[in-house]
């Protein structure tokens, strides 16, 4: 199975730039284009949170376009720019509703390789993220239940410290204690995946991967010092590939601006038939 983990689209209600600001709509022209032109295509698009910039309704009917041209499954969870009631029409424009009881805004989703998790960690009023006890018994059962099915964990803001002091300060906070150990106690998930940093980061939570997904709408510059503020940052924009074999779950790093076509190993030159290929491509070197 094929999954692409977007996240933190921001898309704004019009297809105008925001004067002074990144020009996301031409970011996400370029993203959906280069997902368009997969060989293979994803089986499934996640998306962690800030689907709208600023929560407008439009803003979300355009996010379901973008979406839908991809023509493939969609999980979405809220990030703190969206709106829970334009969130919740969207996720039923996009048919990504859970079919299984769930607190508001939360799902859960199954495949045919595995299952598909989406908690919602939006504090109302704050950048900040958190998760209460009502939803954390709620994902405990629902793990408890299906203990043999494998699960990915999606939320938008990462439980951890990143060293990046900005978002530090609007992490996942409350909960993320609970969150690990509920992790930790269930062997079938294979990871947790996250937004809202605008990086990609990757380390360990309850003993499963916890990756972060890049913004395919804008980069936040890698500031590590002690009490550094951070900003924008131009960087080429990214995105994750999880490719799930059934027994093990692997994150590629894709970019949306390549380099150009993929130069080959091995020559088809009858002369070099027993060269190494190592042997070739070190001869161009």
């Amino acid at each position: 199975m094929l999954i692409a983990h977007l996240s933190d689209l921001h898309v704004p209600a019009t297809g105008e730039p925001v004067p002074g600001a990144a020009d996301v709509n031409a970011a996400l022209h370029k993203a959906f284009a280069a997902l368009q032109a997969l060989s293979p295509r994803p089986d499934l698009v996640i998306v962690s949170g800030d689907v709208a910039d600023a929560g407008r309704p439009r803003a979300y009917g355009r996010a379901a376009e973008m979406l839908r041209v991809l023509k493939r499954p969609i999980v979405a969870v809220p990030g703190n720019h969206d709106d829970p009631a334009g969130f919740a029409c969207f996720m039923h424009e996009i048919g990504g509703e859970s079919r299984i009881p769930a607190p508001e805004l939360c799902s859960v989703r199954d495949f045919a390789a595995l299952r598909v998790i989406g908690l919602s960690s939006k504090i109302p009023l704050t950048s900040a993220g958190g998760l209460d006890d009502a939803q954390l018994d709620w994902l405990d059962a629902t793990l408890t239940e299906a203990p043999a099915r494998p699960t990915l964990l999606v939320v938008h803001h990462p439980p951890f410290r990143c060293g990046v002091g900005y978002m530090d300060r609007i992490r996942l906070v409350d909960g993320a204690v609970r969150l690990e150990c509920i992790v930790a106690a269930h062997p079938q998930v294979l990871a947790v995946l996250c937004g809202h940093h605008h990086r990609a980061m990757e380390t360990q939570f309850g003993g499963r991967p916890c990756w972060v997904a890049p913004s395919l709408a804008y980069a936040v510059s890698l500031d590590l010092r002690p009490g550094g503020e951070g900003g924008f940052s131009r960087e080429p924009a990214s995105y994750r590939l999880l490719h799930y074999d059934g027994r093990r779950l692997v994150s590629h790093l894709a970019y949306v601006e390549g380099t150009g076509a993929a130069r080959p190993f091995r020559r088809h030159d009858p002369a070099e038939a027993d060269v190494p290929a190592i042997a070739l491509a070190s001869s161009d070197a």
